[in-house]
């Protein structure tokens, strides 16, 4: 075996590693008085975690570690890098041919849900933007390595070729267009600060005016509109957070943060759970906690809890731990705020960590089925590994 091989499946085996000691969760910070919906909510994902597929595992541990900086989470984070080794390979083999770039573009889009009007506009969208759903993947990819300080490390090794490729892609015609705006504002919102903290193009204040010329912040609007505009507005606060990675100057967002503030009773009024915890989320994320617009979300959270199913129920009703994941783990972070965020993990070889010292008595068990990293010695049990569609 060659000493590049070697090296690469070194790698590979210590990001499989087993985590070192007995994992336990830690609340970093003291709850409010209306406590009992987030541990509700938190114990109830805790149990049923490792029955979700592998993407909610990873967004609920992900999300988790940066509140907490715990190592128990880091599991279900390390399984999805692993998983995307496949398509990462096919989506380098790509990059020298147009036609193959554009086959995996095409087979993003089949693969895209169609099951609402939102969805399938998006889809329709998307199937006539050319490899951008290729080059926006790829986009992704490489900031979630970069993030987790893989970058460069075999077995991607590739992200300079992936860099010079994603560095010659036209982006700007496609976030800036008021149509894809219209209709995919969080997503375009995530591309720009992918693009600027890669340092590929710095769109942030083009794509700013684009989105106000769309929503302009003094016009009402009312059902999907005022979904999209409030996705869109709180993703650009989160983004350049990195996502939950470190705080963000209100007044770099005034414009934003005004407007929740003077309208924070229409938005929970007129769109739904995830999207009016992300609004008080990004109060948090500029170090306002005492902000009354939390507490107001708060109250619409412990109006629409299901006591029986420990969680926040879809609009349609339903308690469906995997629908409502995304939705249950922004509740979890907005009642499990810490004093301060935790970058990364870091997952980079060589990189050593310390068992931490847990407080007495207020350390809970992580399940013991998401704690081993199984994709390693089972790649059956990995259907993105297994078929490796797509990137």
């Amino acid at each position: 075996m060659s000493g590049f091989r070697l090296y690469a499946l070194l790698i590979l085996v210590a990001l499989s590693a087993p985590l070192v000691g007995p994992a336990a969760i830690v609340a970093t910070s003291t709850p409010s008085s209306t406590s009992s919906l987030g541990e509700q909510i938190r114990d109830h994902y805790e149990t049923v975690l490792p029955s979700l597929p592998a993407d909610k595992q990873r967004h609920y541990a992900l999300r988790l570690y940066r509140l907490t900086g715990d190592d128990a989470y880091l599991a279900p984070i390390r399984d999805e890098v692993l998983a995307i080794l496949p398509r990462w390979q096919k989506a380098m083999q790509a990059l020298d041919d147009a036609g193959q770039r554009q086959a995996l573009a095409s087979q993003i889009v089949d693969d895209y849900r169609d099951d609402t009007p939102k969805y399938q506009r998006r889809k329709a969208l998307l199937r006539r933007s050319g490899e951008l759903p290729f080059a926006k993947q790829l986009l992704y990819r490489v900031n979630q390595l970069e993030e987790l300080h893989l970058a460069g490390e075999p077995p991607f090794q590739d992200t300079g070729r992936a860099l010079a490729y994603l560095r010659a892609f036209d982006f700007q015609s496609f976030v800036l267009d008021p149509e894809v705006i219209k209709v995919y504002s969080a997503q375009t919102a995530n591309l720009v600060y992918y693009l600027y903290r890669l340092g590929l193009q710095d769109l942030r204040e083009p794509y700013q005016q684009a989105f106000r010329r769309v929503y302009p912040p003094g016009t009402p609007h009312q059902g999907l509109d005022l979904q999209e505009k409030i996705y869109g507005m709180t993703h650009l606060v989160i983004a350049a957070s990195g996502y939950y990675q470190h705080s963000v100057a209100r007044k770099d967002f005034g414009w934003i943060f005004d407007y929740f503030e003077r309208r924070v009773d229409h938005v929970i009024q007129g769109t739904k759970p995830d999207v009016y915890t992300e609004m008080a989320l990004c109060f948090l994320l500029a170090e306002e906690p005492d902000n009354p617009a939390i507490d107001k979300v708060k109250a619409a959270l412990e109006r629409e809890f299901d006591d029986e199913a420990d969680m926040i129920p879809a609009t349609d009703g339903s308690t469906d731990p995997a629908r409502g994941e995304h939705r249950n783990t922004l509740v979890v972070m907005l009642y499990y705020w810490p004093e301060r965020l935790h970058t990364g993990p870091d997952l980079s070889p060589g990189k050593t960590r310390k068992p931490e010292t847990k407080t007495p008595g207020s350390a809970r068990r992580f399940p013991d089925a998401i704690t081993p990293s199984i994709w390693y010695q089972r790649p059956d049990l990995n259907r993105h590994a297994r078929e490796g569609n797509g990137f």
